[in-house]
């Protein structure tokens, strides 16, 4: 009776983990991407997959990226385990970073919607049967580049920087216009521009789409008049919005927001009365971004790049830089 017992209790969480929801698990435990990392040779598409649920994991800005494809991989055998190197290539997503979405269900960019790709190498370390991410750096570009673009296509949508003053200035405009609207119960702040890209319409001139995050801040929409100026809420305890918008230059007129919203994370409830915490500094004006810039071998303005993993201390940079100018010269 005693192992009728165990074998049913084992059983019963068997079917629970197999019938749970994917927001419950987590991405990590999709039975798609679950096939463990071993230290085989065979094992490549594993290891790839994990990396990119790291990447994905850690990623505070931009769009979720998906595996494309593995480029190369190596073994070195050590006591317990292994070390694995694999050199893969990633494609952006539609998905914004505060999609709830499993990068697995989220759709690349097409050509002439102007997405990017990374190319990255990765080490992981493989013991007991346990396998860690332990560093990655990867140069992310977009895809096509503009030039590469413009060689077949000339009148094509060709992408802008993120800080392009005038997308910035209609990005807030958009804001402004979606707090207008009172959907949500508190004020939405801009949490950063996604993907800005422009075109030349012989019907109406030049015009440009931008994509654009929210944040839910600690302003509630009742409190019409503050002293205080709003402030972004932590993410995990935030509702987001996804926007989209196009502005007509020759007409100066906005169309949109056209936006999608994303409820906050099943975070654990405050005492009674408590404020919730707020996150007065947003990634691109933290450390950690200006940290990532200076890192990056080659900054592309108009796209969210991968940021290197683990971030390091100021003692690190020199060799990180070091590595970053060898690689460039193999190239």
């Amino acid at each position: 009776m005693k192992y009728e017992a165990i074998v049913t209790m084992l059983l019963a969480a068997m079917l629970f983990c197999a019938l749970a929801p994917r927001n419950l698990l987590g991405e990590s435990s999709s039975f798609s991407s679950a096939v463990a990392v071993t230290c085989d040779q065979s094992s490549a598409e594993a290891a790839a997959s994990l990396v990119v649920r790291h990447v994905n994991r850690h990623h505070k800005h931009g769009f979720k990226f998906k595996l494309r494809q593995v480029l190369s991989s190596k073994y070195q055998q050590m006591p317990g385990g292994c070390h694995v190197d694999v050199h893969v290539k990633l494609v952006q997503t539609k998905c914004h970073f505060t999609n709830p979405k499993s990068f697995e269900q989220c759709q690349p960019f097409e050509r002439l919607e102007r997405g990017a790709v990374a190319t990255c190498w990765a080490s992981l370390r493989v013991t007991w049967g346990a396998a860690t991410v332990t560093r990655y750096d990867c140069a992310t570009r977009p895809d096509p580049t503009n030039e590469d673009l413009l060689k077949t296509c000339a009148n094509c949508s060709i992408l802008l920087p993120l800080s392009e003053p005038t997308a910035v200035k209609v990005a807030q405009e958009a804001v402004d216009k979606y707090n207008r609207g009172g959907g949500d119960p508190s004020y939405m702040a801009l949490l950063e521009v996604a993907h800005v890209m422009t075109r030349y319409m012989p019907s109406t001139g030049w015009v440009t789409w931008l994509e654009l995050a929210l944040v839910e801040t600690n302003c509630p929409r009742e409190a019409a008049h503050t002293l205080a100026p709003c402030t972004p809420l932590c993410p995990d305890r935030a509702n987001h919005a996804y926007c989209k918008v196009a502005y007509y230059y020759k007409q100066k007129a906005m169309r949109g927001p056209e936006c999608e919203t994303y409820p906050r994370n099943s975070s654990p409830r405050l005492p009674a009365g408590a404020a919730e915490p707020t996150c007065s500094l947003l990634y691109h004006e933290s450390p950690e971004a200006r940290l990532c810039e200076e890192r990056l071998a080659d900054h592309q303005p108009a796209i969210h790049p991968i940021c290197p993993f683990p971030p390091v201390g100021p003692l690190q940079r020199q060799w990180f830089r070091r590595r970053q100018q060898q690689q460039w010269v193999k190239g």
